[in-house]
């Protein structure tokens, strides 16, 4: 029989087709499993790189509030016009209803909400407290006819009261017929405020004694049925500050310039809100700077300054003939050049053995032996002066030549030895370096009994800086920081003598309108305590009144 060809093609049996159809009906299938990953992967992968685009080319979009007719990019807009304006006519709806319970005055065209004016206190449900202005000639000779009253906010202890001043009205009789006459009231440094002077002092005290902010203050203060804004907090806070800074604390920084023998300082920074430019744009904050004066440990002073620099110091310090205890930064370098002479006269420089030693601290934590070296000679010079602090001034300055002075002329002997045999730049040469910038500075604390070995009484005084820094984040203006450079004044001397700084501040504000102008500093918190027994009692515990101001 004859053979089939080989190119004959072989015929496949129906089983054969059968699962050659199946095989290729499971890799179409496959593939179209692949397709739809593809196509998947294809439209995530133009998403991100949508998003991707506009966080690198729009990333202050969201910041500026983008509605979602913006995000649609222009896709959609007449469909989605007309759903926003639904939505706002609902919303609109739902703030007029929540106004007819009394939530408020109504948003302008802007979306920002107004003020609500001057709060209306007759109404209010906190207890009250009168205090009635008569006249005991007129009560006699003419007719009262009733009682003005205004009303304001005040601080007792238990919370918050309304405070009424009701001042009488009379009809007296004259040639052209009866008229009325009005009392002139109590002189006030807040004539028709808000706030009585001591719901002003206990709002300071929160804020720059305790570092409550005002809009914690403000949201507390509601739960009380006492609804005052921050605004208003803001405002008073800057009017009391400056009155105050003008006056007592002004004549405190005259006294300590003038007669004080040892004062501490030391500086840190703080924010500052810049003001609104002519485009009305969102500026960063800028830097400002808190300077901090320990004097004679009678006060704690406290100035801001814009610009951290020497003029300032100078215009600071300049008339200061004592010793200046400071850290070595070179914007003290005005007040004090070169080495002390004996015949030198104005402000003489002091060094801060705490700011040597941390140098020393700092190579002794990287395995310095002149690190370890320096930290025990200054810990044996630390040791030796601990035990003479309390004694009387002209013991502790026989003692200190006794036993202070040898350890301090072994240390820098030993600086200068070190410093010579150590090379490189590193830790250990910068610690002996500042040693050895600092010596005549450093060993002027044995030339009064009264200066300590460092500085760190004034850095523990700017606490309540650092602290507002963390709490509030940033002043308002420059004009509010000085302020509170007053504020912080006035509280941190009230602190350093143990008196109740809300107390001290209720009191002063309402007798500063009636003292001498040339007898500020009787009110400063060093001679508050004497300056108070000189004055009436009762003239202090009345809320409102008149006071009598004792000789000097």
């Amino acid at each position: 029989m004859p053979r089939a060809s080989d190119n004959e093609q072989r015929v496949l049996s129906p089983q054969e087709v059968t699962q050659l159809l199946s095989a290729l009906q499971s890799e179409v299938v496959g593939l179209k499993a692949e397709s739809e990953s593809l196509r998947e992967t294809i439209v995530n992968l133009t998403h991100e790189n949508t998003l991707l685009k506009r966080r690198l080319y729009g990333n202050k979009t969201e910041r500026l509030r983008t509605s979602e007719l913006q995000l649609s990019l222009g896709d959609m807009l007449d469909a989605e016009k007309q759903l926003q304006k639904d939505l706002d006519d609902a919303v609109r709806a739902a703030e007029t209803d929540a106004r007819l319970d009394g939530d408020g005055p109504a948003p302008d065209s802007n979306g920002k909400r107004k003020g609500r004016g001057r709060r209306d206190l007759s109404t209010s449900t906190l207890p009250r407290v009168e205090v009635d202005f008569t006249d005991d000639h007129l009560e006699n000779g003419a007719k009262r006819i009733g009682f003005d009253e205004s009303f304001s906010l005040m601080f007792r202890p238990g919370g918050f009261a309304v405070l009424v001043k009701r001042t009488a009205k009379y009809e007296v009789p004259t040639k052209e017929g009866p008229t009325v006459l009005g009392l002139m009231g109590p002189k006030m440094l807040f004539p028709r405020g808000l706030l009585h002077t001591s719901a002003v002092a206990h709002l300071l005290v929160q804020k720059f004694a305790l570092g409550v902010p005002f809009n914690r203050l403000e949201q507390h203060l509601e739960s009380q049925d006492c609804q005052i804004d921050r605004g208003t907090m803001c405002r008073y806070a800057e009017e009391s500050g400056n009155t105050l800074g003008s006056t007592i604390v002004q004549a405190m920084w005259d006294d300590a310039l003038g007669n004080a023998g040892v004062i501490s300082t030391d500086a840190t920074g703080a924010m500052i809100q810049p003001l609104k430019g002519d485009s009305n744009l969102k500026q960063a904050c800028k830097k400002g700077h808190f300077f901090t004066a320990v004097v004679d440990c009678d006060s704690v002073l406290f100035a801001y300054t814009e610009k951290h620099n020497q003029d300032f110091v100078k215009k600071l310090f300049g008339r200061f003939t004592g010793f200046l205890q400071s850290d070595a930064s070179n914007v003290y370098d005005i007040l004090d050049r070169g080495p002390p002479e004996d015949t030198a006269e104005g402000v003489s420089l002091v060094g801060c053995f705490a700011h040597c030693r941390r140098y020393f601290f700092e190579a002794a934590v990287c395995r310095y032996p002149v690190g370890v070296q320096g930290l025990m000679r200054i810990r044996a010079i630390y040791a030796a002066d601990e035990p003479l602090k309390k004694l009387p001034p002209a013991k502790r300055k026989a003692l200190r030549e006794q036993h202070v002075r040898p350890l301090l002329d072994a240390f820098f002997e030993w600086v200068r030895e070190a410093k010579a045999s150590t090379e490189g730049n590193n830790l250990a040469t910068k610690a002996l370096g500042y040693a050895t910038n600092q010596e005549h500075e450093l060993r002027r604390v044995l030339d009064d009994p009264r200066l300590p070995l460092d500085n760190t009484r004034a850095e523990r005084s700017l606490r309540k800086v650092v602290v507002g820094r963390k709490a509030w984040m940033f002043y308002g203006s420059d004009t509010h920081a000085e302020a509170a450079a007053a504020l912080f004044s006035i509280i941190a001397s009230c602190r350093l003598h143990r008196l109740d700084p809300e107390r001290y501040l209720d009191e002063v504000l309402r007798l500063l309108p009636y003292w001498p102008k040339e007898r500020y500093l009787e009110l400063a918190p060093h001679r508050w305590s004497k300056t108070r027994t000189k004055l009436d009692p009762a003239e202090l515990e009345r809320p409102l009144g008149e006071f009598t101001i004792p000789a000097a």
